[in-house]
């Protein structure tokens, strides 16, 4: 995409300053000033400057519309349903909070996506590392069966206050999402649910969405 751009924009930029193609038949002479195109002689640099940056932000536009197409298409490795089933049939209820313990938000997504047959298994056991079988994209790409995690820009392998992890059980028709979390109030190991969530980490720290 980018070669593309650099194409048309030298193309432009040749014809506008009077550059020669290098095919050019050389048994023949041409005029190239500006004054023997009246369509060209009214063009500026800011014309040709507006021109260029109307082409990026087309083709960007373009890039963006097929990414987000992509990440729809990449398909969950496990069964999405039974996962969000068994994370609906937990909210109201609690458990133990702790390292590694049952109630903590992460261990409580590990344990949807693992009923569905998602392998989360293995990793480094980070905020970042425990995805090591997940393929990372951005929290506007969330689907149902999503995994979003909040982690810290400056130390993102830390489990600071402010670490917490959702499975995205649905996607509302205004992009707000639907999910499922646990432990929230911290300490409580409580499972609940929210109908219009919209990511919003602290100051500090991105939301991700990590796909199984």
């Amino acid at each position: 995409m980018h070669k593309a751009l650099i194409v048309v924009a030298v193309a432009v930029f040749a014809s506008v300053h009077s550059i020669a193609p290098a095919f050019a038949d050389q048994s023949q002479e041409y005029d190239f000033s500006v004054s023997a195109s009246p369509a060209l002689g009214s063009v500026t640099s800011q014309t040709l400057a507006t021109t260029v940056d109307d082409l990026i932000n087309e083709s960007l536009q373009a890039l963006t519309t097929a990414t987000v197409a992509d990440f729809n298409n990449i398909a969950h490795g496990f069964d999405v349903e039974v996962a969000i089933a068994l994370a609906k049939s937990e909210v109201g209820t609690s458990r133990p909070t702790g390292w590694s313990a049952p109630g903590e938000c992460i261990m409580s997504a590990q344990r949807w996506i693992r009923a569905g047959g998602g392998n989360w298994y293995g990793g480094t056991g980070t905020p970042v590392g425990n995805y090591a079988n997940a393929i990372r994209l951005p929290a506007s790409a969330a689907l149902p069966g999503d995994i979003i995690q909040y982690e810290h820009l400056g130390s993102p392998d830390s489990w600071v206050t402010g670490v917490h992890t959702v499975l995205v059980t649905g996607v509302n028709p205004d992009g707000t999402l639907q999910i499922i979390q646990s432990n929230i109030p911290a300490g409580s190991g409580l499972v609940t649910e929210v109908k219009n969530f919209k990511p919003t980490p602290p100051a500090g720290f991105q939301a991700v969405v990590w796909r199984f």
